[in-house]
């Protein structure tokens, strides 16, 4: 079983267990403003302010469940829908994604499925250290700009991107690397830290299973964290 059966199996078994299934419950799914999603940080650094991702937000039973994505569709499906949906693409795994956190937070097996905002980024990178504990080399997956400019100043820090336009700058004192790179800087760090998003854009099965200690930050990952076992951090998600 692929790791992506074993959320959608997860997530039948729970339909299953609370008789869910065939009563048309409605997931709505759509993509959020920046303002919407993060509200007015004091940066305008990051990625979905930029227009080079989009926070999608499902909503279930009044229960929000959000991911980052490259690519999205809004929708309007039931809960059955999304045993059957296709995941092969980052849009459809954003609106599976994004729909089981929802059902997970409406059935309280996870929490902080929506984002942090205004201030909160901040205050999140602020506390890095705490979790991070005493290790040299840290690998951070995606460019998360308030983490990278806290890491920076306290550890050795590589940073692999997706997006073109970062790769190759020097923020905060460190080059952006290409998706490339991934091997070599897992072999090199001490910790991987590593977007939730991987979960949507397909390349969490990479940062499984490592000899490495890994960590998994932001809300998209909430769900899929309980299900496989994973350890977050997300200081100031709701």
């Amino acid at each position: 079983m692929n790791l992506y059966e074993e959320l959608r199996e997860a997530l039948r078994e729970e339909i299953d267990k609370h008789n869910l299934s065939g009563q048309n419950i409605s997931v709505k799914c759509k993509a959020l403003s920046a303002a919407e999603a993060i509200g007015k940080p004091e940066h305008d650094d990051y990625a979905i302010i930029k227009g080079k991702e989009v926070m999608v937000e499902a909503v279930f039973r009044g229960a929000r469940g959000q991911a980052f994505t490259d690519e999205f569709e809004n929708v309007d499906f039931t809960v059955d829908d999304l045993l059957d949906i296709k995941l092969n693409s980052n849009r459809r795994r954003s609106i599976f994604i994004s729909g089981l956190n929802a059902v997970f937070r409406y059935l309280t097996l996870c929490d902080k499925t929506i984002h942090c905002r205004d201030a909160e980024p901040v205050e999140c990178a602020q506390h890095l250290s705490e979790v991070i504990g005493p290790r040299k080399n840290v690998f951070l997956v995606g460019h998360q700009p308030r983490f990278l400019e806290i890491l920076a100043l306290k550890y050795i820090v590589r940073v692999v991107d997706m997006d073109r336009d970062n790769i190759g700058s020097c923020i905060f004192g460190v080059f952006i690397e290409p998706p490339e790179m991934t091997a070599d800087a897992i072999e090199w760090c001490d910790l991987i830290f590593a977007t939730g998003s991987t979960v949507v854009n397909g390349t969490i099965a990479g940062f499984l299973d490592q000899d490495k200690p890994v960590l998994f930050y932001g809300v998209t990952s909430s769900a899929t964290a309980g299900i496989l076992n994973l350890n977050t951090y997300c200081h100031c998600g709701h």
